[in-house]
């Protein structure tokens, strides 16, 4: 990092397209990104709002590359720049600013773009952002897992008779491909939601698979946090599932789902879809290939996770498998769909500035806890994790689920970890 009055390192403008390098200038200072941003609502610093980052970039940019940068004007400093990097990264990439921006400023591809034009210009990431980017690097994985256990959680599933054996696709081809995702593979808090899909897939009688040990990081987050080797590594999985033949990918992250669904479209076509589990078990339950025979006498209510909901739009899908099981209430918060509260988690954030993301996790689940429900359930094991991390923190009983959990019990299934 620089200081003083030294002039900031040259910020590549290649990472941007057209449409990027004018959206600063759009900026109408109006201050809505104000009252939605969930940052902002618990560290309130002008600083990082959006519009701040929007006009730090617009002067940051003209004075390296415009008329004053040829007239030797620097509007700049390393110092203001090391400020601008930090509100950069104070921020979870919500999505929220876009959706309530007057003149539809794409921030949360601009963040993206602007962090990794800045680890290109040599300023890092924060906190243990860096070195968690450079496991998934080295071990493919943030959990520094072999690749051989990537498929555990199946093996050990079916070998207690909770599942039938499930598929390596490789070996033996489906049109479904099932991509598990690392946190699903690997963390024991949230590894039972693989387990949860394949039986619950299983039941409706799909024929897939799972790539198992040859199964890659989706990657993204090195596009979320501004790694430049996602490119490289991303276009490897596309060309992976390309060979497969498969028709469609399933996956129960909302985090890989974007990636699958967003980022690799831009690396390379595909030729597949891609689904996220909640929009497949929605069409199987609308072609009656799925039904549930168990009642679930409980109130529930729903968080949509950005990057399902606010980045692609997937709203209904997922509350209308909810609100297909017998006996479940759906009750829902007061911010909801795109204006739907962060779980704090996303974009790094957690990684960086651990309090804030905290203080972001705790408003939402006391705005949960306000329904009266006494679960809150997401689709998402990133959003599902980080609500559970601060349930303590919110001195809060309510039971944070991944949505596959009700979907499972609701098939006849017995909870594994009961």
């Amino acid at each position: 990092m620089g200081s003083g009055n030294a002039a900031a390192r040259q910020i590549p403008l290649h990472h941007f397209n057209v449409r990027q390098l004018l959206e600063p200038d759009a900026c109408t200072r109006c201050g809505e990104c104000l009252n939605w941003c969930p940052v902002y609502a618990v560290d309130k610093k002008e600083g990082i709002t959006p519009r701040s980052k929007l006009d730090t970039l617009k002067r940051l940019l003209k004075s390296q590359n415009g008329l004053l940068a040829r007239l030797g004007n620097k509007q700049v400093n390393s110092s203001q720049v090391d400020e601008f990097v930090r509100a950069v990264y104070e921020c979870t990439v919500c999505g929220q600013c876009h959706y309530v921006c007057p003149v539809r400023i794409d921030t949360p591809e601009l963040w993206e773009a602007v962090r990794e034009a800045l680890v290109s210009a040599g300023y890092s990431q924060p906190g243990d952002q860096a070195p968690y980017l450079e496991k998934i690097k080295q071990f493919n994985n943030p959990f520094l897992e072999p690749a051989e256990r990537r498929r555990a959680w199946a093996d050990q599933a079916a070998a207690a008779g909770r599942i039938k054996p499930v598929k390596n696709i490789l070996k033996d081809p489906a049109p479904v491909l099932y991509f598990v995702g690392c946190t699903a593979s690997y963390d024991p808090k949230v590894k039972t939601v693989a387990e949860y899909t394949a039986a619950v897939l299983q039941k409706a009688g799909v024929d897939f698979g799972i790539l198992g040990e040859n199964e890659n990081c989706c990657r993204g987050k090195l596009r979320r946090m501004g790694d430049p080797a996602f490119a490289a590594l991303g276009k490897e999985n596309v060309d992976v599932f390309n060979t497969l033949g498969v028709k469609t990918v399933v996956t129960s992250c909302a985090g890989c789902y974007k990636t699958l669904k967003q980022d690799y479209p831009k690396l390379g076509r595909e030729n597949f879809e891609v689904l996220h589990i909640t929009e497949y078990l929605d069409r199987l339950l609308d072609e009656g290939r799925l039904s549930f025979e168990r009642s679930l006498p409980l109130t529930v209510t729903y968080h949509d996770p950005c990057h399902l909901g606010r980045h692609n739009h997937i709203y209904d899908a997922p509350r209308r498998v909810l609100q297909a099981i017998p006996g479940l209430t759906l009750t829902e918060m007061e911010r909801i769909r795109q204006n739907s509260r962060c779980c704090g988690g996303g974009g790094g954030m957690k990684l960086a500035y651990h309090d804030v993301q905290v203080a972001v996790t705790t408003a939402r689940l006391h705005e949960a806890e306000e329904t009266g429900a006494t679960d809150l359930v997401t689709p998402c094991p990133t959003c599902a994790l980080t609500l559970l991390s601060g349930t303590d923190a919110a001195g809060t009983s309510i039971r944070v689920r991944h949505e596959l959990e009700l979907v499972y019990l609701a098939c006849g299934g017995e909870n594994p970890t009961a």
